[in-house]
């Protein structure tokens, strides 16, 4: 018979649960080998042991902490959380499914994907415009998947290789000041905004908006690049105030700051709701008006995600029903399936909106930011 000690030791190297930890984790598995080293070699004293068992247990529970955790779905989200944590948290509890929800700017998201590329974290990507998928899936970190309840979906508001899915629309606007602009003096086109009525009383938000960069790189495509540059330099000798964020563009509108902002379509509905005096228009609609941007928010798998069953029920619950009328009813976006009531937001049908691909303005993105840098 074998004494206690090396039968303790022999069960603990050959323990089925442990063996199966230690196959799955490249860590643990090889402080596993080296632990059989030494018993088999009984080199073993007591302290020693002692330390290994230590270091068997923490690696063990380490172990199951990453497991845990890889069953939980990772969302990043550049839209903000009282936008899209209602639909996350329906889903999980349609689901049973569990979610970590990190939101930031879209751009600092991407860059923490691009950095995490190696062992990346996310497993869905939500983003506040489509160009931002596009650079992203250039760079090999994207996992194809179309969603059948997408299938619907225009075409330009998707992506061709089935990379990203628009999610819901927001129109570039813009919102004005009922107290300070008689409806009959409204601006009816983005130029407008270079008279001299409009100094100073015009409000922004700046390029780390993706919308707003995505709106500069619409109109270098549509306008040029030449005439892009005179007409945002227009702008900014007019008095242009840039601020930090869409939401600082709509309170500086609604309490009176600004008389008029440049923004996204929610934003005239967040500032109702806030019984602010605001109205809206939707720009360049005549005959050869431009249109107006449509920036779709956007749902994207990261390639190499832990949990891809899981991402992809996300996707799917993300085109049902209930999902699609909370982002639009909750958070005033615009539907981009066809068959969802808009309440009141303006559907697309409503207006006469830019035609742009995503695959372009993801190419103009660098150019764009090199000439507007004051923004």
């Amino acid at each position: 018979m074998r004494p206690p000690e090396e039968a303790f030791l022999g069960d603990l190297i050959e323990n089925d649960c442990l063996c199966h930890a230690a196959s799955r984790d490249p860590q643990l598995g090889g402080v596993m080998a080296r632990f059989r080293r030494l018993v088999r070699s009984r080199r073993l004293s007591t302290r020693l042991l002692s330390s290994w068992v230590l270091l068997l247990t923490v690696s063990l529970l380490l172990h199951v902490h990453a497991s845990a955790s890889a069953s939980e779905l990772v969302i990043y989200s550049g839209r903000k959380e009282s936008a899209i944590k209602p639909v996350v948290e329906l889903f999980e509890r349609q689901t049973g499914i569990k979610v970590a929800l990190k939101t930031g700017k879209t751009s600092g998201l991407a860059n923490e994907m691009l950095q995490e590329r190696q062992r990346p974290r996310a497993d869905i990507f939500i983003a506040t415009e489509a160009g931002v998928c596009e650079i992203l899936a250039k760079e090999g970190l994207l996992e194809p998947y179309t969603s059948p309840g997408a299938r619907a979906m225009p075409a330009s508001h998707k992506s061709a290789r089935g990379l990203w899915t628009g999610i819901s629309g927001r129109a570039r606007v813009i919102i004005y000041n009922k107290n300070l602009v008689r409806e009959s003096d409204t601006p009816n086109s983005i130029l407008d905004l270079t008279e001299a009525r409009w100094k100073g009383k015009i409000a922004i938000a700046g390029t780390r908006e993706r919308t707003t960069l995505a709106w500069l790189s619409a109109l270098v495509e549509v306008m040029g690049e030449a005439k892009a540059k005179a007409y945002i330099d227009k702008l900014i000798e007019n008095g242009l105030k840039v601020l930090p964020d869409n939401s600082d563009v709509w309170r500086g509108v609604g309490s009176g700051e600004f008389a008029v902002g440049l923004t996204n379509s929610p934003n005239y509905h967040l500032a109702l709701e806030a019984k602010l005096p605001i109205g809206v228009v939707y720009p360049d609609q005549g005959p050869a008006g431009m249109g107006v941007m449509v920036n779709p928010n956007a749902v994207a798998i990261v390639k190499g995600a832990k949990n891809l069953d899981q991402a992809r029920q996300f996707v799917d619950f993300l085109f049902s029903k209930p999902a699609q009328e909370l982002l639009v009813h909750h958070a005033f976006e615009i539907p981009l399936l066809p068959g969802i009531d808009p309440g009141p937001v303006r559907p697309l049908a409503g207006f006469k909106a830019l035609q742009i691909s995503q695959e372009r303005l993801a190419d103009l993105e660098d150019k764009t930011i090199a000439l507007f840098p004051g923004l």
